[in-house]
């Protein structure tokens, strides 16, 4: 309710910002007109609003505030100026219009004198009669109450999200929620509940007290199944010293990722819950607990998800253990190894390739491109590190930007990527996310300077600006080659190598 009355220019809207915000803003405002149960809800609001969204203004906004919103970096201005300069600001509450009226305005003043340099001087700004608000976690910008709900959700109940996945059947999730909260009634759990019996293990050729960690990931059974599939999951059952602990952890395992990630949280889950079903088959059907049983029952689970959920781009390790013959069963596909090489421009025409690099680990970032003639002779490449970027994505786009730059006055015709989304944004097949607007727009704008297509390759065939990149996230200065014997020595050889058309394998 907060953003609507703060994003939109009804009637409403209005009345709400002139009674509880007056001309003040609302990150500071004390809601004085809400009930007294109700303020502290509404400022945890504003104060939410004010770490998640970003203002583009219209140029010279009239109610932007200067100094409280962010319309330019990545925080309020505000947060640049010390204290003891700050209290003494004169007209907090003033406009981006307020403030550039004046060139020798105070505010002008001393955000030039704290404020870093380029925060000023580079900045987005809207064409439209009103200024754009945009909720900085969505990719469009919009505000999403499910993202809501997960940032002020505690830390703790994100494990919850992995469990409830939409890959998982839900019997598995259940039997996972009460294996946290310990209660599976294994016979350790039913005497704690004050019912006496004797204990009897059916994991065991010789039997042991059952309780949940000895049944799941001490027993006999268990140790060979999780024995057979630990080099596909990266785990060990006997570093698991309590369930709850052991459980949570593998599945929120912070590297754990993509369609491998998928997999390994499917099949652990897939696990417990065969040794479960076949614990209750041993206890009152009489039927043997074999690991080999439970091991092929968790692999045709895996099968069939992978299969109904259309999985894509399964490792070979695991579409080892996945694909067998089975009667009247789809089979998975296996994408067979492929030959892939740079191709040359027909003669008179120049290709430029692109590449973008990110490190999540350190936070550098990196392009680097080269345009080569119909022979395959490079006329330049470049290198370029990248800064306050957040994602490959971001480094591909500024990649193909500056190449085009550079490309201005060369008449190049082809442009290549490897980045499938990157190539998808800019041929118009998927929206922009809102902070790659004035990317997108700018090399939409060379593009069509320059008459150039843009085109998608596999990496295997773009492997010189993938060098490229990869030199200039630790490349202190923008550097241009002109020959390429000046070339980095990692870049020379896949020169060299698609120069003569030697091809690589695509798997």
């Amino acid at each position: 309710m907060l953003w609507k009355a703060l994003t939109t220019d009804s009637l409403w809207a209005r009345f709400f910002r002139g009674k509880h915000l007056y001309s003040g803003h609302h990150s500071e405002s004390q809601f004085p007109f809400m009930l007294a149960a109700d303020r502290k809800l509404w400022q945890q609001a504003a104060h939410m609003i004010q770490r998640n969204d970003k203002i583009v203004p219209m140029n010279n906004s009239p109610s932007t505030h200067f100094w409280f919103d962010i319309w330019t970096g990545e925080k309020p201005l505000k947060e640049f100026i010390p204290e003891e300069v700050w209290s003494s600001t004169p007209d907090k509450f003033c406009t981006i219009q307020q403030a550039f009226s004046n060139p020798m305005s105070i505010q002008l003043q001393t955000a030039t004198r704290f404020c870093p340099r380029h925060i000023l001087s580079q900045f987005l700004t809207t064409n439209g009669t009103k200024d754009t608000w945009i909720w900085c976690p969505t990719t469009n910008g919009m505000l999403s109450t499910k993202l809501v709900r997960s940032l002020l959700a505690p830390a703790k109940s994100q494990q919850w999200t992995v469990i409830w996945s939409p890959h998982t059947p839900l019997k598995w999730s259940v039997l996972l929620w009460r294996l946290i909260l310990n209660s599976i009634p294994v016979d350790v759990t039913v005497k704690e509940k004050g019912v006496p019996l004797a204990s009897k293990c059916s994991c065991c050729p010789q039997p042991q007290e059952e309780s949940a960690l000895h049944l799941f990931f001490r027993s006999d059974t268990a140790n060979q199944v999780w024995s057979e599939l630990s080099h596909l999951l990266q785990f060990s059952n006997m570093e698991v010293s309590a369930v709850t602990e052991g459980v949570t952890a593998f599945l929120t395992h912070p590297e754990i990722i993509a369609t491998t990630g998928r997999l390994a949280r499917c099949t652990f889950m897939a696990v417990l819950w065969e040794i479960w079903c076949s614990r209750n088959k041993a206890r009152h059907q009489d039927q043997e607990m074999t690991a080999k049983h439970i091991i092929n029952s968790t692999m045709l689970s895996i099968r069939a998800i992978c299969i109904s959920f259309n999985f894509q781009k399964i490792p070979q390790s695991w579409l080892a253990v996945l694909h067998q013959n089975i009667c009247g069963k789809e089979k998975l596909k296996i994408r067979s190894p492929s030959i892939v090489r740079w191709l040359m421009p027909p003669s008179g025409r120049l290709k430029l390739n692109v590449d973008g690099a990110f490190m999540k680990t350190s936070g550098r970032a990196g392009g680097g491109g080269i345009l080569r003639d119909h022979e395959g002779n490079m006329c330049w490449a470049f290198s370029r590190a990248y800064h306050d970027l957040n994602s490959s994505l971001a480094a591909e786009a500024m990649a193909i930007k500056d190449g085009l730059s550079i490309c201005c006055n060369k008449g190049v015709t082809e442009v290549e990527t490897d980045s499938l989304n990157l190539f998808q944004i800019l041929t118009n097949q998927i929206s922009s996310p809102w902070d790659l607007a004035c990317i997108m727009h700018d090399i939409t704008a060379k593009t069509l300077h320059l008459k150039t297509e843009i085109a998608h390759v596999p990496r295997e065939a773009n492997r010189v600006a993938d060098c490229l990149a990869s030199f200039a996230t630790s490349c202190p200065r923008f550097v241009i080659w002109s020959a390429w014997a000046d070339l980095p020595t990692i870049v020379k050889d896949p020169y060299h190598l698609d120069k003569v058309g030697t091809p690589s394998i695509r798997s």
